[in-house]
């Protein structure tokens, strides 16, 4: 029986996040947990088209957070049912390991996990006061490249 010990701990996102995988066409996916090391997302059992990536991209729907070009591999999947009782469909849990990220790759990590996840009290009060210290510290990410088109594809009104 093989036991994982993540090096760097998940914290469960809050609504609105999502990666973008680039195969053809573009699939955007709810993340269920992100940390440094990589991030957990729920799919059907048919996404065999993850296999066949190498990059993917994090953005918020209100494109207030965008990060590209992250490279990637699936480091497990086990069979998982959603957490909404209202989607019976059968999936998997994919487990994605983060490859070697550049170094402003992983500052907008480190702010995404700050400003985008739900974390324990502790670490409510350290981002409190990194709230205070962060537009000293570091500026806030770009919003410029994200793609809008994305999410406005996939939210047309219905006629």
């Amino acid at each position: 029986m093989h036991n994982e010990r993540r090096k760097h701990r998940r914290y469960r996102v809050k609504d609105n996040v999502f990666t973008v995988i680039n195969p053809d066409p573009v699939k955007v996916v709810p993340i269920i947990d992100i940390g440094m090391g990589g991030l957990g997302v729920y799919l059907d059992d048919g996404a065999r088209w993850l296999a066949t990536s190498s990059k993917l991209e994090i953005m918020v729907a209100d494109c207030s957070f965008y990060l590209e070009k992250l490279p990637f591999q699936i480091a497990a999947n086990v069979k998982a049912f959603p957490k909404d009782t209202s989607n019976l469909m059968d999936g998997r849990r994919y487990s994605i390991k983060f490859g070697n990220l550049q170094p402003g790759q992983e500052s907008h990590l480190k702010y995404l996990i700050r400003h985008y996840t739900e974390k324990g009290s502790l670490s409510r009060i350290i981002h409190s006061l990194s709230r205070i210290l962060d537009p000293i510290r570091s500026p806030k990410p770009s919003t410029q490249v994200c793609n809008t088109r994305i999410w406005q594809s996939l939210h047309r009104p219905s006629l």
